[in-house]
């Protein structure tokens, strides 16, 4: 497998009702004692930190080892996986033993920890390189190597010297390293997350979001593109990966778009370009909405609130660009026999286990529960109304309770994707922080922008598209507030604002060349060039280059302000988008010639600008192209008439 690209697994794997083969047996067990282990201490609270977490990641690399086994060959791959899965459980049960005795004497000299810290380093490292390719070990031998031996480079270069024994400890020994705060949101309620993702799909609720979408947008011109805008922020935002989304809407979406008339690359762009929206649109964002809350210490319904402007803004655009590009390509509507039956989605046997789970899950967020025992809740909801809701036959409810057993089973894979990526992301996490790498980037940021605010956060965002690339998001994300947080807090950013930014940056990183892994699939199922593809992606999503320097310099998009100038910005920043998105669409109300297009990109700009007396100059502008973009194609057409 491409290593550019986020894995679940070293394969895919097909579970089929009835089938239970050891392997099979042995995956379920796992996921469900994982999943268990984990709505136990949403409910009755957990172990002790590090034990808690030393059982988790036990978990986790049996998993491993069954779904993402060694390709180094039969004999030598077997070697390497149980010596792999042995360092692991070693070192997990030794901390896990000797936990009271190392918080109550943390500076003892414990040689043996030495060993076992880095034989569990090098285990997880292995494990993320299997499940999301090399990025995340390179970078953590780079960076331990600077640890180790930064401190004979001269000037500000080098530190002051970390020994082996300091490093060891603070990654195995405290929560400063591997059991540190990503993994802990991970044990927390990502595990539940996943679960909650699993089920969805598994009881039908993908069917039912993709009926949905084009019962919505069907029936407008563009209709099968908008029914890929539509379907792909629905399932992204459960998804949280721009890669798997355009692997399950796209092998729909992309064939119907190219039957009706749309070309490939642009079928192709405009499925990566929506897909890589789910992760910014609540309620669920993924994993990130998560993991922004728990690093800004806020109630994650907050955040959620304030991300919702931001993802209407990108999809506005988004549907504008599909809208424009479908009336100057002379794409109509999906054909009615295509349609869903839209009877079917009145029983409630189908909206019910779509709809009350979410309800319950905002409702307990919004209240001010956990958010492990909230996801917790959502799931058990949508058990008992898939289970409750239908045939209450023998063989239905058999056929019910395996297609949850089949949801425990497709949990598995992301479960070890994202549960490799948090642990290892603690040691890198863990090394850039005990020897201020954050700190050296953020003055390096600082040093070549010279104090500069655009361009630091262009340098900014350029270094996080650039360490996210092949990356998934969760990943870009944790690396880029590691680095680069330090450099935007240094020059003043509100720390939402800056968190905000990085986001938006590391979403980018998967549909922005080189290596733009969510295009590359979107080209695969499109059969087209992936360049292409990738230049029709970021014509499709221009508002979303725009939106991280909006979170900054119109902090209105985040609602900070009096409500009267959050009422005109935001007025201001729709009317923008739509200008902008029509003008690299090179449509508005008609053609647009090249004249008319760079007057409507700079309206468009004008209307994002920090005034609102260029707000309104530029308001004219767009005015003044819409009105010369409908006379000219009203001349055209009474030409064509005559």
């Amino acid at each position: 497998m491409n290593t550019t690209e986020p894995r679940s697994g070293a394969e895919t794997h097909e579970y089929k009702p009835g089938s239970f083969s050891i392997r099979t047996i042995a995956i379920f067990s796992l996921s469900a004692g994982l999943i268990g282990l984990t709505a136990w201490g949403a409910v009755f609270g957990q172990l002790p930190n590090i034990q808690h977490r030393a059982i988790i990641l036990s978990l986790i690399a049996g998993l491993a080892v069954l779904l993402s086994p060694s390709q180094a060959g039969r004999i030598w791959g077997r070697l390497l996986d149980i010596v792999m899965l042995l360092a692991i459980l070693i070192a997990a049960g030794w901390v896990y033993w000797n936990y009271w005795d190392v918080m109550m004497n943390p500076v003892a000299n414990r040689p043996q920890a030495i060993v076992l810290g880095l034989a569990l380093a090098a285990a997880i490292l292995e494990l993320s390189r299997r499940t999301i390719g090399w990025t995340f070990a390179i970078l953590v031998g780079v960076f331990g190597a600077y640890a180790l031996f930064g401190d004979m480079l001269p000037g500000r270069l080098g530190h002051g010297g970390v020994s082996l024994r300091m490093l060891t400890s603070m990654l195995y020994l405290s929560t400063d390293g591997i059991w540190g705060q990503v993994f802990d949101i991970f044990c927390s309620f990502l595990v539940l997350f996943i679960l909650f993702s699993a089920l969805m799909m598994a009881t039908g609720a993908g069917e039912t979001m993709m009926d949905i979408a084009k019962l919505v947008g069907g029936r407008m011109r563009g209709g099968p593109a908008k029914i890929s805008v539509i379907s792909s922020a629905m399932v992204g935002s459960m998804t949280g990966s721009s890669v798997t989304n355009v692997a399950m809407t796209g092998s729909f979406t992309i064939p119907m778009m190219k039957r009706m008339g749309y070309r490939p690359e642009v079928a192709g762009g405009i499925e990566a370009t929506a897909s890589s929206g789910g992760q910014i649109t609540p309620p669920l964002m993924g994993a990130g909405l998560f993991l922004m809350a728990e690093f800004l210490n806020m109630p994650v319904g907050h955040v959620m609130a304030l991300a919702l402007v931001p993802a209407i803004l990108f999809y506005t655009g988004v549907l504008a660009s599909v809208h424009f590009e479908s009336v100057r390509a002379n794409v109509g509507t999906l054909p009615e026999e295509e349609m869903p039956d839209a009877s079917r989605l009145k029983k409630p046997s189908v909206w019910l286990p779509l709809a009350a789970p979410f309800c319950v899950l905002l409702f307990m967020l919004l209240a001010g529960y956990a958010v492990s025992l909230s996801i917790l809740m959502a799931c058990v909801t949508l058990t008992v109304l898939y289970l409750a809701l239908g045939d209450l036959s023998l063989s239905s409810l058999k056929r019910r309770v395996m297609d949850l057993g089949h949801a425990v089973m497709e949990a598995a894979s992301p479960l070890v994707t994202l549960g490799t990526l948090c642990a290892a992301a603690g040691v890198l996490i863990g090394v850039i922080g005990f020897v201020g790498i954050g700190v050296k980037f953020g003055d390096a940021v600082l040093s070549l922008s010279d104090g500069n605010l655009f361009l630091s956060l262009l340098l900014a965002g350029f270094v996080v598209m650039v360490i996210g690339m092949g990356m998934p998001t969760t990943a870009a994300y944790v690396l880029a507030v590691s680095t680069i947080l330090t450099a935007l807090n240094a020059i003043g950013i509100e720390p939402l604002q800056a968190h905000m930014f990085v986001f938006y940056f590391a979403v980018l990183s998967a549909i922005t060349p080189p290596v733009c892994s969510a295009v590359f699939v979107a080209a695969g199922l499109a059969n087209a060039s992936w360049w292409k593809t990738a230049v029709q992606t970021m014509r499709f999503a221009v508002i979303k280059y725009m939106l991280p320097f909006l979170f900054v310099f119109r902090p209105e998009t985040l609602l900070e302000g009096t409500t009267l100038n959050i009422v005109l910005a935001l007025a201001a920043c729709f009317i923008g988008t739509i200008s902008l998105s029509a003008a690299f669409s090179r449509w508005f109300l008609g053609p647009l010639g090249r004249t008319l297009q760079g007057a409507l990109i700079l309206g468009g700009l004008m209307l994002f600008w920090p005034s609102f007396v260029i707000n309104g100059l530029g308001a004219i502008v767009v005015l003044i192209v819409a009105f010369c973009s409908k006379t000219s194609h009203s001349e055209v057409v009474a030409g064509e008439q005559a």
